[in-house]
């Protein structure tokens, strides 16, 4: 029973909600038509991993059933009257969590019983709660489209035909935003698939749809225009013109500024969309303007201070985005900041990364400050067989074992990290590069410290200096400088 859908769905339940779906069995009205209460207490018994031998299909009919032989059909028709409770429990409650969804239906259910002005009355409930957003999953314009559904049937039977046009021509105007701004979309995807993946998502009807649709003539329009949502257009037009052409910066200004100035219009979720189309844009600069590193960490502060580091209030800071906050500090040495992140920030984290997270974390700040024994203390409290970057986590172990001079873990642990990158299909190909150069690099000035090899530094340092493609740069180049004056 372990693997049915209804242990799968009720593993998701919190003991309140346990509770909730108790009440929702005993309802008359609501009720399935076999009495599955006594299968429900016996299941939730096992909360909350519902992990138990006393699950198996025998021992439950055993237990419900003690006089009878075992009769599995007899009991997968309770598995499937409680299943279906249990999903019209989950369907309800998401009715009832959404009030704008939930007005919604009351007016619908007027409008059906002929009671226009109650009907009118919850309309105008509704568009004081309906927050507008086009995020990609709001459901406001579809809400919007039922509200305005509901309007146009209601000025429609009290014969305002005037009033009935206004509310379509504000629909349509909404509809056409989300369409430009699912068109820069399309454009984009199509474009990253194709670049990035090799994968083409072309269509006959999307290629009709992008030549047949002028954007740039739109925008000109839209200048003498008065509608409330022209801004937001030319912001993902800017976000479209930085994606197709990176080495254009001034679109991305452009979009930084605009976006900033909109900020207080954005909800959470769309802030966070073009919060990491920033830092992503910033982090594909950095290889050639190393100014983008300042202005990436200066977009993560922003983004910080904004909440916007998920697209909800329930959800927790993306794992990526964390490392990627903690390679820019890194990359900068930006110490004082990034402590105060560490502290204020890792709780962010989902619980099941977030005590490893974060003394990785704390093992960078310490290696950025030099304290090494304390930096390889704090790795050693990582549960390194099921840390997510194993690759990140090499890269700081190997110059911990340099600084502190422990020639022969080094030494294993290159060669087990070849292996790794070698047999691995967990990390890309274009990390492995970066790997595979450090390892060269690295190999040869351990070499040179223990006294194994007599190759001049100065000529790794100028190869360092030259390839670009390599992790722990600046710090191989400070190794490389040191064994130089040596």
């Amino acid at each position: 029973m372990k693997d049915t859908r209804f242990i799968k769905l009720i593993r998701t339940f919190s003991k309140e909600e346990l509770k909730s779906f108790d009440k929702f069995l005993q309802s008359p009205y609501l009720k399935p038509a076999r009495d599955t209460t006594e299968l429900f207490y016996y299941i939730s018994k096992f909360y909350p991993d519902y992990d138990n031998a006393k699950l198996e299909k025998e021992k439950v009919f055993k237990s419900l059933f003690k006089n009878e032989s075992y009769n599995e059909k007899k009991l997968l028709n309770l598995i499937f009257d409680l299943t279906n409770a249990a999903e019209d429990f989950l369907a309800l409650n998401t009715i009832m969590d959404d009030e704008t969804e939930f007005l919604l239906n009351l007016s619908k259910g007027y409008m059906k019983k002929n009671l226009i002005e109650e009907s009118n009355r919850v309309n105008k409930i509704i568009e004081k709660k309906l927050v507008p957003g086009f995020s990609q999953s709001k459901d406001y314009i579809s809400k919007f489209r039922e509200l305005s559904y509901l309007k146009s049937s209601y000025f429609t039977e009290i014969h305002d035909f005037e009033k009935h046009l206004l509310n379509e021509k504000d629909y349509f105007e909404t509809s056409a935003v989300q369409f430009i701004i699912d068109y820069t979309r399309i454009i984009e995807s199509v474009a990253i698939a194709q670049n990035t993946y090799g994968i083409n998502l072309n269509s006959n009807f999307i290629d009709s749809v992008i030549s047949s649709f002028d954007l740039e003539r739109l925008l000109t329009a839209l200048e003498k225009s008065d509608n409330k949502n022209k801004h937001l257009i030319l912001l993902h037009y800017y976000i479209l013109k930085s994606k197709l052409d990176v080495d254009n910066v001034r679109f991305y200004e452009l979009m930084r500024d605009l976006f900033y100035e909109l900020l207080p219009e954005l909800d959470r979720e769309e802030r966070c969309f073009i919060f990491n189309h920033l830092s992503t844009y910033c982090a594909r600069k950095f290889g050639k303007d190393k100014m983008f590193l300042k202005e990436g960490l200066e977009v993560y502060k922003k983004m910080l201070e904004n909440n916007a580091y998920s697209e909800s209030e329930t959800e927790y800071m993306q794992v990526p985005t964390y490392r990627n906050i903690l390679m820019t500090c890194k990359s900068l040495n930006e110490t004082k900041w990034f402590e105060y992140f560490i502290e204020e920030y890792s709780d962010c984290l989902h619980p099941e990364f977030r005590e490893d997270l974060k003394n990785y974390a704390y093992a960078h700040l310490f290696f950025m400050k030099k304290e090494f024994e304390k930096s390889l203390s704090i790795v050693s409290r990582i549960n390194q067989d099921l840390f997510l970057f194993k690759p990140d986590l090499k890269n700081l172990m190997l110059p911990l074992y340099y600084e502190l001079d422990h020639i022969e873990a080094a030494f294993s642990m290159v060669d087990s990290y070849k292996h790794f990158l070698a047999n691995t299909k967990e990390v890309s190909e274009s990390i492995k590069k970066y790997s595979v150069n450090f390892l060269g690099f690295y190999y040869n000035l351990l070499k040179i410290k223990s006294g194994q090899s007599k190759e001049k530094a100065g000529y790794f340092k100028d190869l360092i200096e030259k390839e670009k493609t390599v992790i722990n740069r600046i710090w191989l180049l400070e190794k490389a400088s040191e064994l130089s004056k040596k």
